[in-house]
């Protein structure tokens, strides 16, 4: 009886060992899956954060640019013609900086904000093409059109809300980001596996 006694405590020791094994196991592998989930979070926020910032950046400069050719566009009374160096100069900025943006645009991962940005890109840029050809090519042609400084005001509310819009959107999602990287939802086994 004692030899049988002694082999089932040996069996429940191996077994108990086993089943702590495992457990322990489970265990391990739960916070392997855990730190590559936070891991992986952290370097997707922290990706994401970078772009937003290099947007906003980009949508400024796409907008100072528009504002700068349409003054370049824009007669002086001081000048018969504007000089054509400084709107060419305004031309390449624009295109450059609409360039720029469109390449970052599509590594905003939160579809809302790409949208907001894509449609005040889309409103800058319209604004200032359209106001830099209907512009008149001098001052005193702008005097007889009665058009002089109207143009300018040529979609500028609806070109301020988008970019104000986009630039609100991306300025939550950066304090979004910036309040903490969240903890990975893990899920949770009976006896704490």
């Amino acid at each position: 009886m004692e030899l049988w006694l002694g082999l089932a405590g040996v069996l429940l020791g191996g077994l108990l060992t086993l089943m702590s094994n495992w457990v322990e196991h489970a265990r391990r592998r739960r916070e392997r899956r855990e730190d590559f989930l936070r891991t992986k979070l952290e370097r997707r926020e922290a990706f994401e954060l970078e772009h937003l910032v290099e947007v906003n950046q980009l949508l400024r400069n796409l907008r100072h640019h528009g504002d700068e050719l349409i003054s370049a566009k824009q007669p002086d009374p001081r000048y018969s013609e504007p000089p054509d160096d400084h709107a060419e100069q305004c031309r390449a900025a624009i295109r450059e900086a609409d360039a720029a943006l469109d390449a970052q645009v599509g590594f905003i991962l939160d579809g809302k904000v790409r949208e907001l940005v894509k449609v005040a890109a889309e409103r800058i840029t319209e604004r200032a093409w359209t106001v830099y050809e209907d512009a008149p090519a001098t001052f005193e042609e702008g005097m007889q059109r009665g058009t002089l400084g109207i143009g300018i005001f040529t979609g500028l509310k609806e070109t301020s809300e988008a970019a104000e819009a986009a630039y609100e959107a991306i300025s939550e999602r950066v304090r979004e980001l910036y309040a903490g990287f969240r903890e990975p939802r893990s899920r949770r086994w009976p006896f704490g596996f």
